[in-house]
C-alpha cells in the first residue's frame, strides 16, 4: 500500500536588511527658485556629501586641493627687475609693491592662512563644481580680508542690468583707466531659514543684505559685503569634472555594501537540510533559527548542531495503532557555488581607474603607488604637475590678481602658487661642471644650487668681481681658483 509522503521545507530569512542612508536630501530654497534666485542643475547637498560614501573621490580632490594650494603663495615681479635698461625708480617702488602684497595675504585671515581658506573653496568646487570666498574691505574701502562661505548654504541670483565699472591696467610703466559695462551676479545664503545677500565681487552699487535691494544710501552695518564665485566650466552654475562618473560611484557603494553584508549577515546558503517523511521537532525548529540567525558568525562557531525530526504518523490500523514513517534528514553541501572573495572586485577596479581619469590623477596621487619606481613616479609626477596641476595654479591666481591687484594700486608684482621642484641640485651639479671648467658662470650664478645641496640660504656677494665669469688676468684666476674649489665640495657631497 503506497502513501503520499508530506515535505515541509523551511527558509530562514536575515533579519536585517541592507544598510541604507537615512539623509533627506532637502533644498531649503526649493521654494525660493525662480527668476531672481537660479536653481542648481545638481543637488548641491548630495553633491557635498558624496564623498563621505566612495572610497576613491575624496583621495583626488584632497590631492588637487593639496597640490593647488598646499605649497604656499608666492610673490614675483610683473618684469626683470634685474635688467641693466630698467629704472630705479620703477624698482624702487616694486620693491616697495612687494612688500605690501606680502604684507596683504599674510594678513587675509587670522585663524588660518589664507591658503587654507583657498583650499576650502578648491574643494568645494571639485565636489559640486562651486566654490565661494567672502571679501572683507577694511576702512579705506581695499580688500582686506576672506572668508569660507560653504557652497552647500549658497545659490546664485540672475544678473542684474549693465553697470558702468572702471578697469585699471598698465602699459608701458604707466597705469591707464577703461571704463566697460558689465552685469553683475547677486549671491544669497540661507542657513536655518534666515537669508544674506551677497554681491559679486567688483560691483560699486551699495546692496542691502537683508533684502538684496540696490539702494543708494544705507547704514554701514547693512551693506552687503562682497563674494567670489570659483567654479567649473562657464555656466551660471559649475559642474563637477567627475559628474559623468556618478552612476559608477553609486554602482561601487552598492557592490561594497553586498560584500558588507555577506560576511556581516551571511547571505549565503551553506548546506541545505533536507527532512523526508517527517518533519523538525518545535525545539530543533528553534535552534537552527537561533543558529542560523547569528548575525556575526562567531557565537556558535565550533559548536554541534542537533537536528531532530519526526516522522508523519500512517492512518491507523484495524487495531487503532500507528505507524510512523522512517525519517531521513539529509544535509547537503552547497559550498561550490559560494563566492570565495568579495563580488564585483574587477567592476571596482574599474569605477576607481574611470573616477581617476576624470580627475586626469595616475594612481600615485590616489595613495596606489605599488606599481611605481622611482622612475616611473617621477615622470608621472611630471607629467600630472605640467598638464593638471600648473594650469589649474595659473588659472586660479591669475583671477585673484585680476580681482585683487588693481584695487590695492599693485601693478609691479603679482600673486602666484608654489609648486613642487622637481630639480635635484646634485644632479644640477653634474650639468653645470663643464660651464664652471670654462668660466661660463659667476659664483654669484651658483650660490642658490649651492644653499639647496647645503640646506640653508645663500645670499649673494655684493662685490662685482662675483658676478663676472673667471678669467685669463690675476683678479680672476684666483676667482677660477674659487669656482674649481666650490665645484670639489659640490662632488664631495654628491659623493658623500
Amino acid at each position: 500500500m503506497m502513501h503520499n509522503q508530506t515535505v515541509r521545507a523551511t527558509v530562514f530569512k536575515a533579519n536585517s536588511a541592507a544598510p541604507q542612508t537615512k539623509q533627506i536630501y532637502e533644498d531649503d530654497f526649493s521654494e525660493l527658485y525662480g527668476e531672481d534666485i537660479i536653481a542648481p542643475p545638481y543637488n548641491i547637498i548630495e553633491l557635498k556629501t558624496i564623498a563621505e560614501y566612495s572610497t576613491i573621490l575624496q583621495q583626488c580632490i584632497d590631492a588637487y586641493r593639496v597640490n593647488i594650494t598646499g605649497f604656499g603663495f608666492d610673490v614675483e615681479y610683473t618684469f626683470d627687475v634685474n635688467a641693466t635698461d630698467v629704472d630705479q625708480a620703477k624698482k624702487k617702488r616694486a620693491e616697495k609693491d612687494w612688500a605690501r602684497l606680502e604684507a596683504f595675504y599674510k594678513c587675509l585671515h587670522f585663524d588660518e592662512s589664507a591658503e587654507m581658506i583657498l583650499g576650502y573653496a578648491i574643494e568645494d568646487r571639485e565636489k559640486t563644481g562651486n566654490g565661494f570666498m567672502e571679501v572683507l574691505r577694511d576702512g579705506m574701502g581695499k580688500p582686506a580680508g576672506i572668508e569660507y562661505l560653504d557652497v552647500k548654504n549658497m545659490r546664485v541670483c540672475g544678473a542684474g542690468e549693465p553697470v558702468e565699472v572702471s578697469f585699471m591696467y598698465e602699459e608701458n610703466g604707466k597705469v591707464k583707466r577703461i571704463k566697460r559695462q558689465k552685469r553683475f551676479r547677486k549671491y544669497v545664503q540661507m542657513i536655518n531659514g534666515k537669508k544674506v545677500f551677497f554681491k559679486e565681487y567688483g560691483d560699486p552699487r551699495k546692496m542691502d543684505m537683508r533684502t538684496g535691494e540696490y539702494v543708494s544710501t544705507l547704514a554701514e552695518k547693512y551693506q552687503a559685503n562682497e563674494a567670489i564665485h570659483l567654479k567649473i566650466g562657464s555656466g551660471v552654475y559649475g559642474v563637477p569634472r567627475w559628474v559623468g562618473n556618478i552612476v559608477n560611484l553609486y554602482g561601487a557603494r552598492k557592490a561594497e555594501e553586498l560584500n558588507f553584508m555577506y560576511f556581516k549577515q551571511g547571505r549565503h546558503v551553506p548546506a541545505a537540510i533536507t527532512v523526508e517523511n517527517g518533519m523538525l521537532s518545535e525545539a530543533s525548529y528553534r535552534e537552527l533559527q537561533e543558529y542560523m540567525n547569528d548575525l556575526e558568525g562567531v557565537e556558535n562557531a565550533h559548536k554541534f548542531l542537533l537536528i531532530e525530526a519526526e516522522g508523519i504518523a500512517k492512518e491507523k490500523d484495524l487495531h487503532g495503532g500507528e505507524d510512523i514513517t522512517p525519517v531521513s534528514v539529509e544535509i547537503k553541501s552547497l559550498a561550490e557555488i559560494l563566492q570565495n572573495d568579495a563580488l564585483f572586485l574587477e567592476y571596482d577596479e574599474k569605477s576607481r581607474n574611470k573616477l581617476r581619469s576624470a580627475f586626469r590623477l595616475p594612481p600615485l596621487y590616489t595613495g596606489e603607488a605599488q606599481e611605481y619606481n622611482r622612475a616611473t613616479a617621477d615622470t608621472a609626477r611630471k607629467i600630472t604637475e605640467e598638464q593638471v596641476f600648473q594650469p589649474e595654479r595659473k588659472t586660479l591666481v591669475n583671477k585673484l590678481n585680476t580681482l585683487l591687484l588693481p584695487e590695492l594700486n599693485i601693478h609691479d608684482v603679482r600673486l602666484t602658487l608654489k609648486g613642487p621642484d622637481f630639480r635635484d641640485p646634485l644632479e644640477i651639479a653634474k650639468v653645470l661642471g663643464p660651464f664652471i671648467t670654462a668660466g661660463a658662470v659667476s659664483p654669484n650664478d651658483l650660490r642658490d644650487l649651492a644653499g639647496r645641496v647645503l640646506g640653508k640660504t645663500l645670499e649673494e656677494w655684493p662685490e662685482e668681481i662675483y658676478k663676472r665669469p673667471a678669467g685669463q688676468d690675476a683678479e680672476k684666476a684666483n676667482l677660477a681658483a674659487l669656482m674649481q674649489e666650490l665645484k670639489e665640495s659640490i662632488e664631495a657631497i654628491k659623493t658623500s
